[in-house]
């Protein structure tokens, strides 16, 4: 089943969440977590007093976005929601529903309208219209208690399928603080956002990917770099027991321990902006290098993201291919037209 959220308890009074993918299942994959998972691990947590939700999402289904925005409301916790790289559409309407929205000065927030689509006669159409209609009304009323903004000013943003960086944000009152950019532009599928906005923000990208740092100056052959507060030495024997050139062994392995966490860390932190959490321990096993992560980590997002634009230009389908598009075709209308009959 496919996870799009993950939960854990950090301590007795403070849980983490997070939102790092599509959210709910699809009209093309049922088999993934839906809100009623997100609230059952949710009430697993306990009596937590802070959950840090965490976000990096092209949104989802707006009704799984709508019940988990309630479900934190309702929740007696203080949530602190945190944009990684974008909260899009159904995550920007679980956004709205933390005490505190913090944005790191390079993520981006997109807000508009529902959209679907619907198979059958023009009763089942103009059913789904209707329900989308009353989807935009419940949202755009979410956005506007948040923000404080008026409603027809929420709505008319909306039907921009507006980008905003974290500045236009919080000057909307969709944000209450800004902070340092993260570490490494996030990488993420655009296939569910808006054209225009997945073209804005695929130039925003790719203008923010730093320039490879310079190669390093050789050094010439047995040169030392010297190291402040320090005479060099000519000495060539090593140095006597006792000679105030000893390691402390003790301060080497609090040292090394140290810096081993902070590059686990880092690798994690990486892979889950990336949105590939799981390469992470391939990666800490290999002992890549920290630059050599950021790179592969491109390479494997594009990897990602190409199979969801390639996967409606395969070759001609067996029949038994055709057979198990027919059926899942059925189960969509079914699931489609049971939504508008609701």
């Amino acid at each position: 089943m496919r996870r799009w959220f993950s939960m854990r308890k950090v301590d007795d009074k403070t849980g983490e969440i997070l939102i790092y993918d599509e959210i709910g299942k699809s009209f093309w994959n049922d088999d993934a977590m839906s809100a009623k998972n997100f609230d059952d691990e949710l009430k697993s947590m306990g009596d937590v007093e802070t959950v840090n939700l965490r976000i990096n999402s092209p949104g989802g289904d707006a009704f799984d976005g709508i019940a988990i925005h309630n479900q934190i409301r309702n929740h007696p916790a203080e949530f602190v929601a945190t944009i990684d790289g974008i909260a899009a559409s159904a995550a920007s309407i679980i956004a709205m529903a933390a005490d505190k929205i913090v944005m790191p000065e390079n993520s981006f927030m997109l807000i508009h309208g529902a959209s679907g689509f619907a198979m059958g006669n023009a009763h089942d159409m103009q059913a789904m219209a209707d329900d989308l209609a009353r989807l935009d009304t419940s949202i755009t009323a979410t956005y506007a208690k948040r923000s404080g903004q008026d409603e027809k000013k929420i709505s008319a943003i909306m039907k921009e399928d507006r980008l905003m960086d974290a500045s236009e944000a919080k000057e909307l009152g969709l944000a209450d603080e800004i902070k340092d950019a993260v570490k490494m532009a996030a990488k993420f599928s655009l296939r569910l956002l808006p054209k225009n906005a997945a073209q804005q923000l695929q130039g925003v990208i790719k203008s923010a990917e730093p320039e490879p740092p310079p190669a390093p100056a050789e050094k010439e052959p047995g040169s030392v770099r010297p190291v402040p507060g320090l005479a060099p030495s000519n000495r060539t024997e090593p140095p006597k027991p006792g000679s105030a050139e000893i390691i402390n062994l003790d301060d080497a392995r609090r040292e090394g321990r140290e810096s081993t966490i902070a590059y686990v860390n880092e690798i994690n932190d990486l892979c889950a902006l990336a949105g590939l959490p799981k390469l992470a321990a391939g990666y800490i096993k290999a002992n890549e290098g920290i630059e050599n992560v950021r790179k592969k980590l491109i390479e494997a997002r594009a990897a990602e993201d190409e199979k969801l634009e390639i996967q409606h230009h395969r070759a001609a389908p067996t029949q038994a291919a055709r057979e198990r598009t027919a059926a899942a075709w059925g189960r969509i209308t079914e699931t489609l037209n049971s939504r508008v009959r609701k």
